[in-house]
C-alpha cells in the first residue's frame, strides 16, 4: 500500500458517557475540544477522540458491548501526553479524586511521569515535556552532553537540537 493514502490517525477511546469523559479531559486536564458531534463523538486539539458507541453500531455487535464499556478490563494501550507543569496536572487530578496507577515517578531515562485512569478506565500518562527534563538532566550531568545522552537514551544530535546547543 502506498503510504500517501494514510493521511490522518486519531486514537479513539470508547467511553460509556462522552459528556463525563469530555468534562474530565477538558476541565480536569485542560484539553481543547475541536469538534463535537452530538456529544457522542468528540475530538480534541491534542490529537485523540472520544466515542460513545451506540449499541446499534457494528463495533459492539462484533465485539460485544461489555468489551467496550467494561472499565474493569485491563488497559490495552495508554494515551501519553507531555506537560510543562507536571505538578499542576497532578494537583488537578488529586483534587478530582482520580485513580492513579502510580503517582509522580522518575522513569529510568529521567523523565517524571504520572499514570492514571480516566472515568472509563483507560490508562493515561502525563510526563514532563522533553525540553524540561532534558535540561534538568543536562544540568545534573554538569552540562556534559555525552553523559546526558547516555542517561536519557537520547541521541546527541537530538539533544543539541532540543536544548539549542551548538
Amino acid at each position: 500500500m502506498n503510504k500517501k493514502h494514510l493521511k490522518h490517525c486519531t486514537p479513539v477511546l470508547f467511553v460509556k458517557d462522552a459528556k463525563i469523559a469530555r468534562d474530565f479531559y477538558e476541565k480536569t486536564l485542560g484539553m481543547e475540544v475541536v469538534s463535537n458531534f452530538g456529544d457522542l463523538n468528540i475530538s480534541f486539539k491534542e490529537g485523540f477522540a472520544l466515542w460513545q458507541i451506540m449499541e446499534e453500531n457494528i463495533i459492539p455487535q462484533k465485539l460485544g458491548n461489555e468489551n467496550i464499556t467494561n472499565s474493569n478490563l485491563a488497559s490495552r494501550f495508554e494515551l501519553c501526553f507531555e506537560t510543562d507543569n507536571l505538578d499542576t496536572i497532578y494537583s488537578a487530578l488529586k483534587a478530582n479524586g482520580t485513580k492513579f496507577l502510580h503517582e509522580i515517578n522518575t522513569e529510568l531515562w529521567g523523565q517524571q511521569t504520572i499514570r492514571f485512569y480516566d472515568p472509563d478506565g483507560h490508562l493515561v500518562e502525563v510526563g514532563e515535556a522533553m525540553p524540561i527534563f532534558l535540561r534538568r538532566i543536562y544540568k545534573e550531568e554538569n552540562f556534559d552532553i555525552e553523559a546526558t545522552s547516555r542517561r536519557t537514551f537520547t541521541p546527541v544530535e537530538m539533544l543539541k537540537n532540543i536544548l539549542r546547543i551548538k
